[in-house]
């Protein structure tokens, strides 16, 4: 793990520490305003007979003991209390009755997070939960580099709205982008398909290959399994797109036999997103080589580019 990665684990840990400790404060202070589905104790001091669990019902109401029919819905339990106390006191004529509502269960809340992250998955969330709850839930976003941070989105069931979520940002300590979670909301992490570099020819897995600062051409070559004694490491291609130049291309050719035995470490060279590279045969061409070829023009030309134009 990279300190960088280390200190956003860190970050996210303390924030979860702050939303747990803030949805807490929220219970407790009684800004909580009741919902459908949450489930109360209600009692009053002394007499038995009307202490009752009672679930809010759809329409938002309690079943009060003696009382009947009282809105729970929308308020907070202060103001549940205050309507009991005066219920008591105008239908059974009690005398300053000390009346206590406590919540026994919340609502179910459901959201789902689903893309490049540990765990996508349905989760239930508490009331008053937030996006980083969420994310923990989901366990994270993925740490292979896959998940695109910047491009990920809340949609809120009830609406059909589509709120842009910058994660980098968040996992940096910007509030503001906390959304409290509703449910049926779910987190989508896009992948990251810009910020990446791709590989083909005599490796045992060509593909796209998360970018990272500093990624190095050894590193991709590597990571993509060269094929001992079929790859030609001496006239590696590396395609790059030309900024402001759609379809332009610039080839370099790197020497990572040069590199490897340190005659050059300037052939090692450090990519760029968008980079594309070719890892030729050592050999005389054949059909898989061939299929290579079509495979990275394929690619190539998805993006725009036309790296066997004549020059």
């Amino acid at each position: 793990m990279t300190m960088r990665r280390a200190l956003q684990h860190t970050i996210l840990a303390l924030m979860l520490m702050i939303t747990g400790f803030a949805h807490a404060q929220t219970v407790a202070d009684g800004t909580y305003r009741l919902q459908a589905e949450d489930v109360l104790v209600i009692q009053v001091y002394r007499i038995a007979e009307i202490n009752a669990i009672l679930p809010i019902g759809p329409d938002g109401n309690i079943s009060a003991p003696f009382v009947g029919s009282i809105k729970a819905a929308g308020k907070t339990i202060t103001e549940l209390e205050r309507d009991l106390t005066v219920a008591y006191v105008d239908k059974l004529k009690l005398k300053d009755p000390i009346v206590s509502v406590t919540i026994r269960e919340y609502r179910r809340i459901r959201a789902g997070v689903n893309g490049f992250v540990g765990r996508p998955g349905v989760y239930d969330m508490r009331p008053g939960d937030r996006l980083l709850d969420l994310i923990a839930f989901g366990g994270g976003t993925s740490t292979d580099g896959r998940a695109n941070l910047k491009k990920a989105f809340l949609v809120r069931k009830n609406s059909g709205e589509h709120i842009p979520i910058d994660l980098r940002a968040l996992l940096n300590g910007d509030r503001t982008q906390n959304y409290v979670v509703e449910d049926g909301d779910t987190l989508i992490v896009p992948e990251e398909l810009d910020n990446r570099v791709i590989i083909a020819g005599r490796v045992q897995r060509a593909g796209p290959v998360p970018y990272r600062e500093n990624l190095t051409l050894m590193e991709v070559v590597e990571q993509a399994g060269k094929i001992e004694r079929r790859s030609r490491l001496s006239r590696v291609q590396v395609f790059r797109p030309l900024p402001g130049r759609r379809g332009d291309l610039l080839a370099i050719q790197a020497d990572l036999v040069a590199y490897q035995t340190g005659k050059d470490a300037r052939q090692n060279i450090v990519l760029r997103p968008g980079d594309m590279i070719y890892v030729p045969d050592s050999g005389n061409i054949d059909f898989d080589v061939i299929n290579s070829i079509a495979n990275i023009v394929f690619v190539f030309d998805r993006f725009g580019f036309s790296p066997l134009r004549a020059r």
